[in-house]
C-alpha cells in the first residue's frame, strides 16, 4: 500500500486526503513529501548562504586592498585641506 501512495500525483493525493475515504495513508504521504521538499530546500539554502558569506569576505578583502592602495593619496588630500 505504501508504494501505491508514493506513485500518486500530488493533486490526486490531496483529493483523497480531503475526501477522507482512504484512511490516514494519503495525509501521511503528503506530509512525508512536504518534509522531503523542506529538507531539500534547507540544504540548498545553506549552500547559497555559505557562498554569499565567501563572496562577502572576498569583497571585503578587495575593498581593503583598494583602501591601502589609495591611503597615502587620501592622507595627502586631507593634509592639503588644513595647510591652506
Amino acid at each position: 500500500m505504501i508504494d501505491e501512495w508514493q506513485q500518486l500525483s500530488d493533486e490526486k493525493l490531496a483529493r483523497i486526503a480531503q475526501d477522507g475515504l482512504q484512511g490516514q495513508g494519503a495525509p501521511v504521504e503528503a506530509m512525508r513529501r512536504l518534509r522531503v521538499a523542506i529538507d531539500t530546500a534547507s540544504v540548498k539554502s545553506d549552500t547559497y548562504s555559505r557562498r554569499m558569506l565567501y563572496l562577502t569576505i572576498v569583497l571585503a578583502v578587495f575593498t581593503l586592498v583598494q583602501v591601502i592602495a589609495v591611503g597615502p593619496e587620501i592622507v595627502a588630500v586631507i593634509e592639503s585641506w588644513f595647510t591652506h
